[in-house]
């Protein structure tokens, strides 16, 4: 506050006139002393603040040879943030935006801990809060702003060296999963279990390609030499393919109709990559089908309730793998009618509870001993 000295000495005061000049006179110094007290007038309500640099010229505070940077804005700061993210995506191109999660069961291998060894948890941390935020790993949000009216911004960053050594860092650990994945004897090759490990090192491959897309902006180098070295998620289902025709099911259905329940049965496997044996298979599906009249009284039509129950069956071992059973009640004018009802919805069921409990087996095989 500046400092006002004032010389005042005594007056004396005769007549109207001159009260109404010594009023004035300390009107006129009030004025002076708050004027100078108050400095400079603060933003009022719907007064827009002058804004930070970075917000019309990013680059200019974080400097491109080290950040990768993006702006967003939004009418709240939660939005704002978000646009920053996925404007920061986007930066990596179209291979990469959109593909953040790499896949869903990828993630769902990484929350489930199966993937990384005990000295990457750091980089497994790394990677389930990034997803858990759908975005990169390793974006940041470091600036925000309020613009006093109506509109937040903020700035989402990604350090290329810390970064880069982190992407570098995932892309090893799920190498050495995949090694680990594929990497079982002789004997076990032909098996269930090798087909799931397979799928899942194809999976883990894929995601391992976006990665190198990010890196090949963060470190162009490191992304080169990886590309040399790594394979395709398509190599790696390649080799799933031949292991499916290497090992055809075996299935077998006691009290079958027409064929029909073994056909829905082997519609099931082959949808997962499997044919059908004829007897020499390393694994077989031993099914019971019963259908048996059930008496309702007071209700004219013909009812009769259905189980389905089923095995598969390790041929070398003799160990029961994967079980499966259905049961229900169908009904028709005739009991022939209410068969032929039965059996439809059979099918329907093993296409579709059977198709999806054994592709849910097949992904249980493949996590790590």
């Amino acid at each position: 506050m500046s400092k006002i000295k004032l010389n005042l000495k005594p007056v004396q005061i005769r007549g109207p006139a001159q009260v109404r000049a010594a009023v004035q006179i300390c009107a006129l110094c009030a004025s002076v002393i708050f004027w100078s007290c108050a400095g400079t007038p603060a933003a009022g309500p719907n007064q827009r603040l002058a804004e930070p640099l970075w917000v019309s010229n990013t680059s200019s505070v974080y400097d491109e040879g080290r950040y990768i940077s993006a702006l967003g804005f939004g009418g709240d700061r939660a939005q704002a943030e978000k646009n920053a993210l996925g404007s920061l995506t986007a930066v990596f191109g179209q291979t990469v935006r959109g593909e953040t999660r790499a896949s869903y069961r990828y993630s769902e291998a990484v929350n489930e801990g199966i993937l990384h060894e005990e000295e990457d948890r750091e980089i497994e941390n790394d990677v389930k809060t990034s997803f858990a935020m759908d975005t990169l790993i390793g974006a940041e949000i470091r600036d925000y702003w309020f613009d006093g009216v109506d509109t937040h911004y903020a700035v989402a960053v990604m350090e290329k060296l810390k970064c880069g050594m982190r992407y570098n860092d995932l892309v090893e650990s799920n190498e050495r999963v995949i090694r680990n994945l594929t990497d079982l004897p002789q004997d076990r090759r032909d098996t269930l279990e090798a087909y799931a490990r397979y799928a899942l090192a194809a999976t883990i491959a894929d995601a391992n390609g976006v990665f190198v897309n990010v890196l090949s902006v963060l470190n162009p180098a490191s992304a080169a030499a990886f590309r040399t070295t790594l394979k395709r998620g398509e190599d790696y289902r390649i080799v799933q393919g031949e292991i499916a025709r290497n090992i055809p099911i075996d299935v077998v259905v006691d009290q079958d109709r027409d064929d029909r329940v073994r056909a829905a049965f082997a519609g099931a496997f082959s949808a997962s990559g499997f044919g059908t044996g004829s007897g020499n298979s390393p694994y077989r599906m031993t099914v019971t089908l019963s259908l048996s009249p059930v008496d309702l009284p007071g209700n004219s039509n013909e009812f009769v309730r259905y189980i389905v129950s089923g095995k598969l069956i390790e041929v070398k071992t003799g160990n029961e793998v994967f079980p499966f059973t259905i049961s229900g009640r169908e009904g028709h004018l005739s009991l022939s009618e209410a068969e032929n009802r039965a059996i439809r919805v059979i099918e329907q069921k093993i296409r579709d509870g059977f198709g999806a409990e054994f592709a849910a087996y097949l992904e249980s095989l493949s996590a790590k001993d």
